[in-house]
């Protein structure tokens, strides 16, 4: 992922979980969390413990993200400011939070991270870009620098994939004046699922299908990723539209998904396996008479025994290294409800 894409990412994360943006660029955001997206990002269980204990207002923190790397063109754009921050932040250092502050919760200060306060006087840009800003009220801003492989972001893409197994989602109806057609709003449910096939022996091959069946008919669209990029989707059910019944229950409809992959899966090329099984059989006869040799010279009957043990050890590790297989894993599904009758 490039920094365009861990952009766009991290803004639809920060949207979906109600976060208000103060500030945003191409190449940053100045973001300050919601309850939801604190309780999952700052590891801070004894500050949340005394929030629902006590019912005090929370007080989230409030993060400046940036996505190109300090002195790229993207970072460095001019008009480019930010809230109030420690110059300090793009030399990775951390400055001081006072203790009675939320941010002070969080635990040690980790490296190439920065608190900023309202007596700094400076923006994030200048400390990026050497430019000024305006400070933020409430002053302490944390920066962070995220890239592909960044502990944060695997924190959100872990938060995601948690949280992002199950979805209930419907696509938004077009815009402008209500048609003509009664049925123009009525609403079919499909299941969708993200399917990982894995062909395994001593080499890996994963193999993704994202596919979808109708609850109400049952047909079932090997297409139905594309057919997800292809509209605009929201949790929220307008009023405009309504659903029909389904004929189909969502556990009747993965069994059918799974069964049509199967079948699919059983009419793929297996040559793969066949050449694996070949390897595995030569390996496992060219270790076996290595150890045979071994054992026939053997000065005493431990040491022959412990030779046989490694040999049966050695197989079994060929065994697992070379077995061909195929595991099938579901990564993630959901209930989308997309207008008329397929």
């Amino acid at each position: 992922m490039n920094g365009g894409e861990v952009a766009r990412f991290v803004v639809s994360f920060l949207e979906q979980t109600g976060c208000r943006i103060i500030e945003r660029s191409p190449s940053h955001v100045v973001v300050k969390l919601s309850p939801e997206a604190d309780r999952a990002l700052t590891n801070r269980p004894f500050y949340w413990s005394f929030v629902d204990r006590t019912g005090a207002e929370p007080e989230t923190m409030t993060f400046a993200w940036h996505f190109e790397p300090p002195g790229t063109p993207a970072s460095s754009a001019p008009g480019a400011s930010a809230p109030a921050a420690s110059s300090s932040a793009s030399a990775g250092s951390a400055g001081t939070v006072p203790a009675s502050s939320p941010a002070a919760l969080s635990g040690p200060a980790v490296p190439g991270y920065s608190f900023a306060s309202d007596a700094a006087g400076t923006g994030i840009a200048a400390a990026i870009a050497g430019t000024t800003a305006l400070p933020l009220p409430g002053g302490r801003v944390l920066t962070e620098y995220l890239h592909f492989g960044s502990a944060r972001l695997h924190q959100i893409f872990d938060y995601v994939r948690q949280r992002g197994r199950n979805v209930l989602l419907f696509a938004e109806p077009p815009r402008g004046a209500r048609s003509a057609d009664p049925f123009s709003r009525a609403y079919t449910a499909w299941l969708g699922v993200n399917f990982k096939v894995a062909f395994e022996c001593d080499m890996k091959r994963e193999d993704l299908y994202s596919w979808g069946i109708s609850l109400a008919t049952g047909v079932i669209d090997e297409n139905f990723g594309e057919r997800l990029k292809a509209c605009k989707l929201t949790a929220r059910l307008s009023p405009e539209i309504r659903l029909l019944m389904s004929t189909l229950k969502p556990r009747k409809g993965m069994a059918r998904l799974e069964a049509h992959l199967e079948r699919k899966l059983r009419r793929g090329d297996f040559s793969w396996a066949v050449e694996a099984e070949e390897r595995r059989r030569e390996e496992l006869e060219r270790v076996s008479h290595y150890y045979r040799q071994l054992i026939g010279r053997a000065d005493s009957e431990e040491q022959r025994r412990t030779l046989e043990e490694r040999l049966k050890d050695r197989e079994a590790e060929i065994d697992r290294q070379f077995r061909p297989r195929m595991t099938v894993t579901v990564i993630n599904c959901g209930i989308f409800h997309f207008p008329g009758i397929d």
